[in-house]
């Protein structure tokens, strides 16, 4: 199993590297230190999960004469198709991580195989770092970089819940951000760290175009 996509939709896209109060502040061990959402074994876990996955339709037949299936070289795909599950490669057994078990099995269709991977990704969704690492980074990009913990714990709540019982209603989540006090008010921007970071790209190609050729 590649554990490659496993360590990053947990560090990048869902949870994060350390466990986090509703407000996007750590929470902390009885000796001051952050405590880590995941370990080693929950990555090699959860890589598990996505085994079988793979392109889904092949690009150029002319280039790739067999039938599409798992293994195809990479150069032969058509990028833009979702991937598919392919049961012959998936990992047969149950799989845990992060307290969740799947309970697997010794046969796969290409259906059952995927409900698995649909299983991870909802337990993911639901996990309670989610809301306020998602609601963190979005602040981050669209309004400010220190957003203060009210803010973040006011969208965080909207991403948990958007008033009607829906978690992740990212119209909902992307309103409370644009439209929250921190973000409209003048009073909010009076103070020094109440701006948005140009990320270091952006910010040479700002210098670049400033001078003539």
């Amino acid at each position: 199993p590649d554990e490659n996509f496993a360590r990053e939709i947990m560090q990048l896209f869902t949870i994060g590297l350390y466990q986090l109060n509703q407000d996007g502040t750590r929470i902390l061990d009885g000796s001051g230190n952050p405590i880590p959402t995941y370990s080693n074994n929950d990555i090699k876990q959860l890589a598990r999960v996505f085994t079988g996955m793979g392109g889904g339709q092949v690009l150029n037949m002319m280039y790739c004469p067999t039938a599409p299936e798992f293994g195809t070289d990479i150069y032969c795909l058509e990028k833009t198709s979702p991937m598919k599950m392919f049961a012959w490669a998936h990992q047969k057994g149950a799989k845990s991580f992060l307290g969740n078990t799947i309970p697997g099995s010794n046969t796969y269709t290409d259906a059952t195989a995927m409900a698995e991977v649909d299983n991870a990704v909802t337990f993911l969704f639901n996990h309670p770092n989610t809301a306020p690492f998602i609601s963190y980074r979005l602040i981050q990009r669209l309004v400010k970089s220190n957003p203060s913990p009210a803010y973040v714990g006011r969208v965080a709540a909207k991403f948990a819940n958007n008033g009607a019982g829906i978690r992740g209603d990212m119209k909902a989540v992307i309103k409370a951000i644009l439209l929250d006090p921190e973000a409209t008010s003048v009073s909010a921007y009076s103070v020094p760290y109440a701006s948005k970071l140009r990320e270091p790209f952006v910010r040479y190609t700002h210098i670049s175009r400033a001078f003539p050729k």
